[in-house]
């Protein structure tokens, strides 16, 4: 009896069997209660980016970069309008009045708002479990994205949260459209695309995609209907111009490119005045070199030098320059993925009061494996991540177009979309900008991990028909 038992749990777990596929999202929802919930309270610090939602709600810690402070107070002095807007508001307003009803003295617990993102990365989990076909994928997924990497950020308020959490949505709406063809999952899937390019004004990009792959899919996701599928792409672009147009602060359209031109551009250049002259920028503006436009002595506060610059320069000049001297665009991306393969925000992750009391910018180190295997191999081999990156998306593409008779609707265009918009994103990430590299390449690691789940898939998919 005991050996026939042992015989089926086995089957179980190679076959996926219901019982374990249930368990998969009670696992997830234990590991991240057990990082999220439990003291010494970990998240990721504030590095002032807090304030451009929180402003508004007169909420700050106080505490920024070393520690990721668990106590946030309202006070007038906290208050001001930033002129960002992003779909994390839509996240951050139930968890204020969650905190309001639960709250002994007034301050908001940053767990409120670590268990409302939670509860949407948990939902992607359950939503995507049915479409297990082992127990074995469940593992993995949970091993993947169940990450401090990913959820570390649950207890935080950047922008990038909302966009995570609306991307890993959207792959499992996508997933349930086409395997059901669903007009619940269809509607789903945009309005998750919509909250992801109305994050933050860099996720924009992504709406090009999102448009490609609606309308590639159009015959399962909209039933074929050509209107309703113009409609949805043409809603994603007006929704990403209006993003960058309207939904960002007066400043920050030349901000960007000010910060990557005099610290990455120019002082790496052997020749700084003829990159500035390409960039349509004179020599006096070699005295920023080395800059940033936070830095107390740029001139970034004067409304008149913002006009300027911003008319003579921007990232379309970037890209050109960096299209002519190639290997100055490279040596931009090796860099910057240097950093970001530590695959751990440089930020402190716990508050200054837990425990008894950690050192400034004390990391979390349980819940790593994963990033943990990724820092041991890409942390300071930029060029070997990218390498491992570019591989990865085109070998996935490649087994789709040569498997494509045989997988379900669906799988060729998501996944060649998917590999498409990870390289992309992971390139402007990491050019377009200079700080908190990881950060701002969260959603592009995590589609590549989306990429290596499915490779993973598809080669075991493989293994199995020829036995």
């Amino acid at each position: 009896m005991k050996r026939n038992s042992f015989r089926t749990m086995l089957s179980d777990w190679a076959g996926g069997a219901p019982l374990l596929r249930r368990a998969v999202p009670l696992a997830a929802l234990v590991v991240i209660f057990w990082q999220l919930m439990m003291p010494p309270v970990p998240g990721v610090a504030d590095n002032g980016d807090f304030g451009k939602l929180l402003g508004r709600y007169r909420l700050s810690s106080g505490v920024t970069f070393e520690y990721a402070n668990t106590k946030f107070h309202f006070a007038d002095k906290h208050g001001w309008r930033s002129g960002f807007e992003s779909s994390e508001i839509l996240l951050i307003a139930p968890a204020l009045e969650i905190n309001r009803a639960i709250s002994r003295d007034g301050s908001f617990d940053l767990r409120v708002i670590g268990a409302v993102h939670a509860t949407l990365f948990l939902l992607a989990i359950f939503l995507i479990v049915p479409l297990l076909q082992h127990a074995w994928q469940g593992v993995l997924l949970v091993a993947l994205f169940c990450d401090f990497m990913y959820t570390g950020f649950l207890n935080s308020f950047y922008m990038d949260v909302a966009a995570l959490l609306f991307t890993f949505l959207a792959a499992a709406f996508y997933l349930r459209a086409v395997r059901w063809g669903k007009a619940g999952d269809s509607i789903a899937l945009v309005i998750c695309m919509l909250l992801v390019v109305l994050a933050a004004a860099h996720y924009s990009v992504m709406a090009p995609w999102f448009a490609i792959l609606l309308w590639l899919e159009r015959s399962v996701i909209f039933g074929g209907r050509k209107t309703v599928a113009a409609i949805a792409t043409l809603a994603l672009l007006v929704a990403a111009w209006v993003m960058c147009r309207y939904l960002v602060s007066i400043d920050y359209p030349g901000r960007g490119p000010f910060n990557v031109i005099f610290s990455q551009i120019a002082p790496n250049s052997a020749n700084p005045d003829r990159a500035l002259a390409e960039l349509g920028l004179d020599r006096s503006y070699q005295r920023f070199n080395g800059m940033t436009a936070d830095w107390p002595e740029a001139p970034w506060g004067d409304a008149a030098f913002r006009q300027e610059f911003t008319r003579r320069t921007s990232y379309l000049e970037i890209a050109r320059y960096y299209l002519h001297h190639p290997a100055e665009a490279w040596n931009a991306l090796r860099s910057s993925l240097d950093v970001s393969g530590r695959f751990q925000s440089p930020l402190g992750n716990f508050d200054f009061r837990s425990g008894k009391g950690k050192p400034p910018a004390t990391y979390y180190e349980t819940f790593r494996l994963m990033s943990r295997v990724k820092q041991y191999l890409f942390f300071h081999h930029g060029g070997r991540l990218f390498g491992a990156f570019t591989g990865l998306a085109l070998l996935t593409a490649i087994l789709l177009v040569r498997n494509r008779h045989r997988l379900p609707r669906g799988s060729v265009a998501g996944g060649i979309v998917l590999a498409g918009m990870a390289e992309s994103m992971l390139m402007l990430s990491a050019m377009a900008d200079v700080f908190d590299q990881f950060r701002h390449e969260i959603v592009p690691f995590a589609l590549f991990d989306m990429l290596l789940l499915a490779l993973v898939c598809l080669l075991t998919r493989n293994a199995s028909e020829s036995l």
